[in-house]
């Protein structure tokens, strides 16, 4: 991609392929009880904010840059702008950050925070957690979580949004992020994307949902594809307070493959946990590994080179990444993708550590 098309491709929040024709469904239709409001990147710029006012919407979610390019972090080139127009009518604000591989969730909070905007306390604070340009997953559970506690180590207390498509909050466990009190803003749109859908069904995944992006292909503001959503009253309250872990169930047992090189049930249950936490492993922790056990750990080998595919069968490749990563928990065998007692007891050090209790 040329440096233009690639500084062009800054704007994408959502996929943009939408069918044409579509009408999406007006202000005063929404349901009871919400507001709505849109969002808006570099493919909105000149949009008419008093006209967007006009429709009856009441608030914009503005994008601020991103940490998923390569070539490193970026502030959206209308950011100020339509930060300053979206005021000017009126509206309520939000900045939002593009999650990716190129930043620590403290590194991105970092440069989002030092670069917002006319910033005021009661704009909403939104994270895009997606997969686009050069980014190659999602952020975890852990992650978010660090990434609003760092906000809020830098601006205080604040309006915090993470946005998520549906089935990619489906499939993870959240639990930090819910007990920082994060509100959810979900992407689910209609069979037609633009019908209203009524209401998204987060299969437990979080407890509620505070904001719902329910198109992609809405006209407001002389713009003929933006972004619709309606919010909930409370989406838009202060979360206050220090965040606090999630209740923790009774601990499980260390392993002794860290002693005996022997991985077993106890190994496997303490992988699952851990998998559960930094990898969207939603399978039971029973110690039992199968295809959605190894497919959580190829994905979290990816921080130790793995590059193949994610299909739950492990080969060498996957056992190479896992012994780089025993690696740093004192195995000095080869890099051979041979999984032996050495290598096993570096790997149960590892998932012994306190955290994946």
């Amino acid at each position: 991609m040329t440096r233009f098309l690639r500084r062009l491709a800054l704007a994408t929040t959502v996929a943009l392929v939408v069918p044409l024709g579509v009408t999406a469904t007006p202000a005063a239709a929404i349901p009871a009880g919400t507001v709505p409001g849109i969002d808006v990147s570099t493919w909105q710029a000149g949009i008419d904010f008093a006209g967007v006012r006009a429709d009856g919407h009441q608030f914009v979610i503005v994008k601020a840059g991103g940490s998923q390019l390569s070539e490193g972090p970026y502030v959206a080139p209308h950011y100020p702008t339509q930060v300053a127009g979206a005021r000017a009518a009126g509206l309520r604000v939000g900045h939002y950050w593009l999650t990716g591989d190129f930043q620590t969730p403290v590194q991105a909070a970092d440069y989002f925070t030092g670069h917002l905007h006319d910033y005021r306390p009661g704009d909403v604070i939104a994270l895009d957690n997606e997969v686009l340009d050069d980014s190659t997953r999602l952020w975890n559970d852990t992650e978010v979580a660090a990434f609003f506690q760092r906000v809020r180590d830098r601006i205080g207390d604040h309006v915090p949004w993470l946005y998520m498509g549906l089935a990619d909050l489906r499939s993870g466990a959240w639990p930090r992020t819910i007990a920082a009190g994060v509100k959810l803003w979900v992407a689910m749109w209609g069979a037609n994307n633009g019908s209203y859908p009524g209401e998204p069904n987060l299969g437990g995944a979080y407890p509620t949902w505070s904001a719902h992006q329910y198109t992609s292909s809405g006209s407001t503001g002389g713009i003929a594809r933006v972004d619709l959503n309606v919010a909930k009253p409370e989406a838009f309250t202060i979360v206050t307070g220090e965040p606090t872990d999630p209740p923790a169930d009774d601990p499980l047992p260390k392993t002794t493959t860290e002693q005996d090189g022997v991985p077993g049930p106890v190994m496997w249950m303490r992988a699952q946990n851990w998998l559960r936490i930094t990898a969207g492993y939603t399978g039971p922790i029973d110690g039992v590994p199968g295809t959605n056990t190894y497919a959580a750990l190829q994905r979290a080998m990816r921080a130790y080179g793995y590059t193949g595919p994610i299909d739950g069968v492990p080969g060498t490749n996957t056992w190479k990444a896992v012994q780089r990563l025993a690696s740093g928990w004192g195995y000095t065998g080869p890099i051979d993708g041979v999984m032996g007692p050495n290598s096993w007891r570096g790997f149960a050090r590892f998932l012994n550590q306190d955290q994946w209790d």
